[in-house]
C-alpha cells in the first residue's frame, strides 16, 4: 500500500499495488517507485497527478499479466517485452502518454536490463496539439444557456431548504407536522450528509418512513438533494466561471472559498479575493490573484456569491464529519455511503472523479454543442476580454489572437502584412488624440472621453466596445482633454506604486503596457508639469474611487 499526500496536506489517496495483476515480487518494486515519486522530493504534487500515474500501471499490469513470459521482477523485463507494450498502446497522445510514464517510472531502477533501460530513453512522438478554434458568438451564449438552466434551478432549491432549516431551527415550526419533519430532516442531512435512514435486517440502508412522506419520496431529488448540488450541476457551475472570467480549468476546479471584504464607502458591496495557482509556473510567478466586487446582479463577483451560497451546506457538513474543506465547488456523488466505507464524507470527493465528471456533463449538454474547456475558455480570452488572461502578451497573441478566424475575418490586410506586429504595437503605443477643447461629457470612460465605441480597433466592428477601459489610451477613437487630467495623473500615481511591488511577471502581464502609454502621454509637450501636478491634487474621492475600482477589474465586462 502507498499513501499519497498532495502538496496542500490536505488531500489524501492510497494505492493498494496488491490489484496490480502481476506477481508479489514485481509488486512490490512497482510500489517502490511510485512511492519515490510521491514522496516530498517526487515529482506528483497532486492527487491527480498520481491516480493518473496509477491507472496507466494498472493497464501496464495487465498487459503483462497477458504476456506468454509474463516477468516476476523488474529484472526479468525483457526489451522485447518493452516494445511489445509500446507497439499495444494507441498511436495517439492517450498511448504515448501512457509509455512515457511508464517509462519515466522503470528507466532509472537499477534491476532494469540495459538494454531494456535503452529502449525506454527512445522519444516517444507527440502527435500535434490540435487546432482548437473559440466558439462562434451563438455557441458560447448557448453552453452559457445550457449551464445556467442547470445550476440556477439548484442554486434556489439549495437556497429554500437551507432557509426552511434555519426557520426549523429557530424553532418557527410546530412540532410533528410536515414542516417539521422536513426541518428535522434537514438538520440530519446536513450534519451526515444523508437524510434520516435505517438498516434492514439484510444490511441494507432503508429510508425512514416517519420522513418520506414529508419529504415526498426517498428519491435523490427529495432527499440529499436539498441542500447539496449533483455532479452535473456542479460542472455547470464550474463551466459558468470558466465562461466569466477566462480561468484555465483546473484552477477553477482547486479554487478554495476566497477572502470577503467590505467595498469600502459602498455599503452592500462585497469584494473578494480569489487565489489563482497555475502549476506550470516558475515558483515565483505560480501563484496570482483577482479581486471581483459584487455589487449587484450583472456585477463580476455575483457568481462567486451565488457558488459560495450553493455550497456552504456541503462545507458544514464535511466539518460535522470531522473532515473540514476550505474547497470552493464541493458536491455530492449520488452513491450510496456504502460504497465509500464508514464516512459519508467520501460522498463528497468528486474531484478524484473530475475526467469521468466532465465526459458526462459534456455528454448531457445537448443542443448539438461539444463542450471543450480549452475552446471555452479561449473564447473568452479572445472575443470578451481581449487581453491576457494568466498568460503573456506573446502567448496571448500567437496562441490565442492570431490563430482564431475571428481575426482573419476583421483584419485580412493587416494579417498580410504581419498583424503580429501590428496587434503589439496596437496595444502598446499611446493611440489617443489630445485636445484642448472641450468634449460631451456624457461620452466619458473612466479614462478618458470617446468618439466612437462601436468601432473599436480591439472588438468587433459595429458592436459595443468591451475592452477594458485601461486600453483606451491605446485606441484612436479616445479623446484626452484636461477634464480627464486628474483621473490619469492619479492612475499613473498608483501604477508606480504597484510597480514598486509586483514581481516582474505580473507586472508585465498585467500593468506594464498601460503604464508605457501614461509615461509616454506624461513625456509628451501637450500638458505641462504644473498642469499634471495640479491634476493629481485636483482628483476628488470619486475620481480616486472610480480608478480604484478599475484597477479591480470592477468594470471588466
Amino acid at each position: 500500500m502507498v499513501r499519497h499526500t498532495a502538496e496542500d496536506g490536505v488531500k489524501k489517496a492510497s494505492y493498494d499495488f496488491g490489484q496490480l495483476a502481476v506477481g508479489p515480487r514485481l509488486q512490490r518494486e512497482l510500489a517502490e517507485v511510485f512511492a519515490v515519486q510521491c514522496g516530498p522530493a517526487g515529482a506528483w504534487k497532486t492527487i491527480p497527478s498520481s491516480r493518473e500515474s496509477w491507472l496507466i500501471l494498472l493497464y501496464f499490469s495487465r498487459f503483462l499479466a497477458a504476456h506468454d513470459h509474463m516477468p516476476q521482477s523488474l529484472g526479468e523485463l525483457e526489451p522485447e517485452t518493452w516494445a511489445a507494450w509500446r507497439l499495444s498502446r494507441t498511436p495517439n497522445s492517450t498511448g504515448g502518454q501512457q509509455i512515457r510514464k511508464v517509462a519515466r517510472l522503470l528507466k532509472d531502477h537499477p534491476r532494469v536490463p540495459e538494454a531494456t533501460r535503452n529502449l525506454m530513453k527512445k522519444r516517444v512522438p507527440k502527435p500535434k496539439a490540435p487546432k482548437e478554434t473559440a466558439y462562434s458568438h451563438e455557441e458560447f451564449d448557448q453552453i452559457k444557456l445550457a449551464a445556467t438552466q442547470k445550476f440556477r434551478p439548484a442554486l434556489h432549491r439549495i437556497r429554500d431548504n437551507w432557509q426552511h432549516l434555519t426557520d426549523w431551527r429557530a424553532g418557527r415550526f410546530e412540532k410533528r407536522t410536515d414542516g417539521w419533519l422536513v426541518g428535522e430532516a434537514l438538520d440530519h442531512l446536513v450534519r451526515t450528509g444523508e437524510t434520516p435512514f435505517y438498516t434492514g435486517s439484510h444490511g441494507r440502508q432503508r429510508a425512514d418512513s416517519r420522513y418520506t412522506e414529508a419529504l415526498g419520496s426517498d428519491r435523490a431529488e427529495h432527499t440529499w438533494m436539498r441542500l447539496f448540488l449533483t455532479t452535473q450541476e456542479a460542472c455547470a457551475l464550474m463551466t459558468l466561471m470558466i465562461a466569466a472570467y477566462g480561468w484555465n480549468a483546473t484552477p477553477v476546479m482547486e479554487l478554495t472559498v476566497p477572502d470577503a471584504s467590505p467595498d469600502a464607502g459602498n455599503e452592500g458591496q462585497v469584494i473578494y479575493r480569489i487565489e489563482l495557482e497555475k502549476r506550470r509556473r516558475s515558483q515565483a510567478a505560480r501563484f496570482e490573484t483577482r479581486n471581483l466586487a459584487d455589487w449587484g446582479a450583472a456585477s463580476p463577483g455575483r457568481l462567486i456569491t451565488h457558488a459560495i451560497e450553493a455550497t456552504a451546506p456541503a462545507r458544514e457538513t464535511l466539518k460535522s464529519l470531522g473532515e473540514p474543506t476550505d474547497r470552493l465547488v464541493v458536491w455530492r456523488l449520488s452513491q450510496r455511503r456504502e460504497v465509500y466505507g464508514e464516512s459519508p464524507a467520501g460522498l463528497f470527493k468528486g474531484n478524484d472523479f473530475l475526467p469521468d465528471v466532465w465526459r458526462n456533463f459534456r455528454d448531457d449538454l445537448g443542443g448539438g454543442v461539444s463542450l471543450n474547456l480549452r475552446r471555452l475558455r479561449k473564447t473568452v480570452v479572445i472575443a470578451h476580454q481581449r487581453q491576457p488572461t494568466q498568460h503573456s502578451q506573446d502567448t496571448h497573441d500567437e496562441v490565442y489572437v492570431l490563430p482564431d478566424p475571428r481575426t482573419h475575418t476583421a483584419a485580412q490586410p493587416v494579417i498580410a502584412d504581419g498583424i503580429a506586429e501590428a496587434v503589439e504595437t496596437a496595444r502598446a503605443s499611446f493611440k489617443a488624440q489630445i485636445s484642448r477643447a472641450e468634449t460631451d461629457a456624457d461620452q466619458d470612460t473612466p479614462t478618458t472621453g470617446c468618439t466612437d465605441y462601436t468601432h473599436s480597433p480591439f472588438g468587433g466592428q459595429g458592436v459595443p466596445c468591451r475592452a477594458s477601459f485601461l486600453l483606451c489610451t491605446a485606441c484612436p477613437n479616445a479623446v484626452i482633454t484636461p477634464r480627464h487630467l486628474p483621473r490619469l495623473a492619479y492612475l499613473l500615481h498608483v501604477l508606480e506604486e504597484l510597480k514598486a511591488v509586483l514581481a516582474p511577471e505580473v507586472w508585465d502581464q498585467d500593468w506594464r503596457e498601460p503604464y508605457a502609454r501614461l509615461r509616454e502621454l506624461r513625456r509628451a509637450p501637450d500638458f505641462t508639469d504644473t498642469e499634471w501636478e495640479d491634476a493629481l491634487d485636483a482628483a476628488t474621492a470619486r475620481d480616486r474611487e472610480i480608478i480604484d475600482q478599475l484597477l479591480k477589474r470592477g468594470f471588466d465586462a
